[in-house]
């Protein structure tokens, strides 16, 4: 018997714990540079929440604790708090390596393969229909708290992930969050998956490698990559006045 043809692979970046403006660049600079299908998973450290890139950024951040890191998406969506979770990021181009020809066409892709990882692990989650909330986010600024049509989502109601894409042209990347479990600010409108870190993990990069039809081989950052998040970094995840820049709500 022959050996099963692999027509493509994706790279498995290391998990990386480091703070909201490292990660962020690190997802743009994979989006900018990157030259073969990632994916990594990572950590943050201190916690922090993120904004979509069209949120208003008094509005969304009224109701959050003194003293919490915020930082802002280069993806759509509403804010989310970035704790007891893991968090991905696909990036590669449309079309190619498994990934289809438009970035709206990830979301039930990716979110169904995940979900069928998680299933073989127990986790008690299902494809959310009809996008329900607001979706604006400006009301309600919570992204847990207004599940989006293929977010995978608890029986009680709760959203337990959630993914946001971006394209330049064909590049795109895809990020996103499975919540472990719940926090203050999110309340009922999270319910955790039920799995700890290691499995939820796991799942995430099984549900990736069978949603794309590609296996996992372990790689690092280049050089290039790393230069580019430097240079992202500085430029906006770490300029304040940047992160703040939306100043009014959308018409």
């Amino acid at each position: 018997m022959h050996p099963a043809i692999v027509r493509h692979r994706m790279r498995l970046l290391p998990t990386l714990i480091a703070d909201g403006p490292e990660q962020m660049a690190r997802d743009e600079a994979l989006l900018e540079v990157a030259t073969e299908t990632t994916l990594r998973l990572y950590r943050w450290q201190p916690m922090a929440v993120s904004l979509g890139c069209f949120q208003e950024h008094a509005s969304a951040t009224a109701g959050l604790p003194a003293g919490v890191q915020v930082v802002r998406r280069i993806t759509g969506g509403g804010a989310i708090w970035h704790q007891h979770e893991v968090t991905y990021c696909l990036a590669g181009t449309l079309g190619q390596d498994g990934l289809p020809g438009r970035a709206r066409d990830l979301y039930p892709l990716i979110h169904g393969a995940v979900l069928a990882a998680l299933a073989r692990r127990g986790a008690g989650l299902a494809l959310q229909g009809a996008s329900v909330g607001d979706r604006r986010y400006a009301a309600e600024p919570r992204c847990f708290a207004s599940p989006a049509t293929d977010d995978l989502v608890h029986a009680d109601g709760g959203k337990a992930l959630g993914s946001a894409a971006r394209a330049r042209g064909a590049r795109c990347i895809l990020h996103g969050s499975l919540k472990l479990e719940s926090n203050a600010w999110d309340g009922a409108a999270v319910t955790g998956c039920g799995l700890d870190w290691e499995a939820a993990a796991a799942a995430v990069r099984e549900g990736m490698s069978a949603a794309l039809g590609a296996p996992l081989l372990p790689g690092d950052w280049t050089a290039e990559e790393i230069a580019a998040a430097e240079r992202i970094r500085a430029a906006r995840y770490a300029d304040g006045a940047w992160v703040e820049r939306r100043a009014g709500l959308r018409p």
